[in-house]
């Protein structure tokens, strides 16, 4: 006899069955009891959550002779037929492969007939987003006003995809992902039926794994019993699924705290060394900083992990090492890491930068990773853990005698020092700028010499300034650097035989300055008039 994968074996036969969507089992069933059926129904939700069995097992409902408060008997003549197909009232349709108008034309044509045995005629539309807008305009009369022996169940992922114009004609039901508890009770019972032994850590590994969705549970729970045999125990299920261990996640993070990048490393060598793949190690990674973050921020993080209560404890216990900002800081980090990694040819580097970064905080200059540290300074100030690190004091030496410094008589003569603008040393200087720029080519600085370049030099407060255009901003900087100004100040000391302070200017911000002066010229020269002509002249702004 075939083997039947779990999932279908135990699919879902009456209302009660559904998991965790008593919402929707409870309101169908009260229609069905009260005799108030709609015509159109529209089931909504993730993956492996019901919609498909709840749409079969309304179909029995509505057409069973003995009905059990809304659910089906699945035990008289149409119950069974529906089941094995041999009636043909209930008709299944795959939108995904059956998208074309015409596929849609056929039922509006067939509905015109009366059902074969049962009271009504049920057309289940799986993935019904997957329609054509022909397809869609085609059902929409029919689904409006459909003859009285004729209900649609449309159920799909994607109801953002499905028009106005037939949501609005459907009763909409949306199924909630499983919670990891309700998940957990379903699977035991039927590994209690089918005689499957399984450790505590795995099945909450597998519910864990399977993100709400029942069908993807009992998927992986098929595979383990494949691998395992006889018991099924965490490290199996870890294995198969590639996610690594809480305990690996922990000495992750704990390397973070440390600031031990050779940890990290290593950590990382043993996870590629055991096959674990980066990607999803990334991904859990994040969440592990996420459920952190949940427990140093809630006062009831357990209303919002699906996790053991001891899990629970030690996370607010290794969260305490932790800021807020760190760890939204990490997730951050890691978040960038798993967008680059997904196009990267090696992901383990993009990986192991990341935690570089985590761990080295000083490789990271980005505002977020100066505000961290800041952070982190009042974090370690106010729980009083900043270790301050001291150093022997070297053994107290006799000073050496001082010995005069050989100066060159070319530094000896470079004093520096404030030159009146207008001063013979300035014009002296401003007459043998080509010959200084020329000497600056012969000393082999040709690079500076490319800066100065298309320069002039003017009087300025304090000596002389260089100008510049105002788009080689860039070459101004260059210039101001201090070993440049020096070199500078030094052969003009050689040439002129004095020192001047230099000064590094742009076109624009020399003729701001020289328009300052002149303003304050003519300012000067009205006040003197004032005190010659006396009452005669008012200033008012002086």
């Amino acid at each position: 006899m075939a083997y039947t994968a779990l999932y279908r074996k135990w699919r879902p036969q009456v209302f009660e069955d559904v998991v965790g969507q008593n919402h929707i089992t409870q309101t169908v069933k009260n229609q069905i009891h009260s005799q108030r059926i709609g015509h159109a129904y529209l089931f909504c939700g993730t993956r492996g959550t019901g919609k498909t069995s709840t749409a079969k097992i309304f179909s029995r409902a509505v057409n069973c002779m003995n009905n059990q408060e809304g659910n089906p008997c699945n035990v008289c003549d149409i119950c069974k037929g529906i089941m094995n197909g041999s009636i043909m009232d209930v008709v299944e349709i795959d939108a995904a492969s059956n998208n074309g108008v015409d596929n849609i034309r056929e039922i509006r044509d067939e509905v015109a007939y009366s059902p074969a045995k049962g009271k009504y005629k049920v057309y289940i539309v799986d993935e019904v987003h997957m329609l054509s807008t022909g397809a869609f305009n085609a059902l929409l009369k029919t689904l409006e006003e459909p003859p009285s022996h004729v209900l649609f169940v449309l159920a799909t992922t994607e109801p953002h995809k499905i028009p106005a114009t037939i949501l609005s004609r459907c009763q909409r039901f949306d199924f909630k992902r499983i919670s990891t508890d309700d998940m957990i009770g379903r699977i035991k019972k039927i590994i209690t039926d089918d005689g499957i032994r399984i450790d505590d850590r795995a099945l909450r590994l597998v519910a864990g794994a399977s993100d709400g969705s029942l069908r993807d549970a009992l998927s992986i729970l098929d595979q383990c019993m494949a691998f395992t045999g006889e018991l099924i125990q965490y490290e199996d299920v870890a294995s198969i699924l590639g996610v690594v261990d809480h305990t690996f996640l922990f000495q992750m993070s704990q390397g973070i705290i440390e600031d031990n990048a050779n940890k990290l490393m290593e950590l990382i060598e043993q996870l590629i060394m055991e096959g674990r793949d980066v990607h999803h190690f990334i991904d859990d990674f994040i969440r592990h900083f996420r459920n952190l973050l949940m427990c140093k921020t809630l006062d009831k993080p357990e209303n919002v992990l699906d996790m053991a209560p001891e899990g629970i404890a030690r996370l607010k216990e290794h969260g305490t090492h932790f800021s807020q900002e760190k760890m939204i800081y990490c997730i951050n980090v890691l978040s960038e890491a798993q967008a680059t990694a997904k196009w990267a040819a090696n992901p383990r580097i993009i990986l192991e930068m990341a935690l570089l970064k985590l761990s080295k905080a000083r490789l990271d200059t980005s505002p977020e990773a100066l505000m961290d540290r800041i952070a982190e300074l009042e974090h370690k100030l106010m729980t009083g853990t900043i270790a301050i690190k001291t150093e022997p004091v070297p053994a107290k030496r006799e000073p050496a005698k001082k010995q005069t410094p050989s100066v060159s008589p070319q530094k000896a003569s470079v004093k520096k020092k404030v030159v009146p603008p207008n001063s013979e040393e300035v014009n002296k200087v401003i007459h043998l700028w080509p010959e200084i720029i020329a000497e600056v080519k012969k000393s082999g600085k040709l690079v500076l010499f490319g800066y100065l370049t298309d320069t002039r030099v003017e009087p300025a407060n304090e000596g002389i300034g260089i100008i510049f255009k105002n788009a080689f901003a860039t070459n101004r900087m260059m210039v101001a650097k201090s070993d440049n100004t020096q070199l500078l100040e030094e052969i003009i000391a050689k040439l002129s035989g004095t020192s001047v302070k230099i000064q590094c200017l742009l076109a624009r911000e020399a003729g701001e300055k020289q328009q300052e002066a002149e303003e304050e010229d003519k300012l000067e020269q009205i006040l003197r008039r004032k005190d010659e002509w006396g009452d005669r002249i008012e200033v008012y702004d002086e």
